[in-house]
């Protein structure tokens, strides 16, 4: 069985602006739980219709993905569907772009997307969102933050380069218990020193899927309220999203 619950919470700097928020989650578990999708995506404060660029790109790429996927794909088949996912998500948002008389950078986004088929993970990532997965006791960071090779580098689903730049892989381990999440959220939850991640911060989230009484729609109003919280607010003011999903045959 699959259990997701995720939420996206606009940040204070976009309350005082008037300013949406820019981040979007998506997920789809697969037909008869053989596995799941799921999707984050930041839209770049500097783009003018960066919430459009974001919800766009996480939207197209699920769908695109859940048709095509197959769990008989051999794993190289795997990461070319992927980034073949990625190049039609660019040409998407030029269409979009096009259409709402925008340039295609006006919806520059993030994108982030992380794939369980049976006992196999795969990941595509292009810009700063991330990942961790957790095992037993055990937590790891599955998806870094794309570098370049300034600090100001970005990387955006909206520009070919990026996607060429992208890093599309498999994990070399399965974890049952994984968490996506935009920059707003990884900057207070994993240590930029040695890449720890908070056991404090992250085991009451996961915790929530053992409970005999989980509920998608009380676990999701409950993230919402502790992303909207000073104690949040304090440490970040950007947009801030949590996707979790538990795999529990993994």
């Amino acid at each position: 069985m699959i259990k997701v619950y995720g939420a996206s919470v606009v940040g204070t700097s976009h309350l005082k602006t008037e300013t949406p928020c820019h981040d979007a989650h998506k997920y789809r578990i697969l037909p008869s739980n053989w596995g799941y999708i799921a999707v984050v995506s930041d839209g770049m404060g500097s783009a003018k219709a960066a919430e459009i660029g974001s919800d766009v790109a996480s939207s197209f790429i699920l769908n695109f993905l859940e048709e095509h996927v197959d769990p008989k794909l051999s794993d190289d088949d795997i990461l070319t569907l992927i980034k073949e996912g990625y190049i039609q998500t660019h040409d998407t948002l030029w269409a979009e772009a096009t259409a709402r008389e925008l340039h295609i950078k006006d919806l520059n986004a993030t994108l982030l997307v992380f794939i369980t088929l049976g006992d196999r993970q795969f990941y595509g990532q292009v810009g700063d969102c991330c990942a961790i997965g957790k095992h037993g006791d055990i937590y790891r960071v599955l998806v870094e933050q794309q570098r370049g090779e300034y600090a100001n580098a970005t990387f955006s689903v909206c520009d070919l380069t990026s996607i060429e730049q992208g890093i599309y892989a498999k994990l070399d381990h399965v974890y049952p218990m994984v968490a996506l999440m935009t920059d707003g959220i990884e900057g207070i939850s994993i240590s930029s020193r040695d890449k720890a991640v908070s056991h404090l911060f992250y085991d009451p989230f996961f915790n929530a899927f053992l409970h005999p009484n989980f509920h998608q729609k009380d676990v999701e109003a409950a993230l919402e309220r502790f992303l909207s919280s000073d104690r949040i607010n304090k440490k970040t003011d950007d947009d801030k999203t949590l996707l979790f999903i538990y795999h529990e045959d993994l």
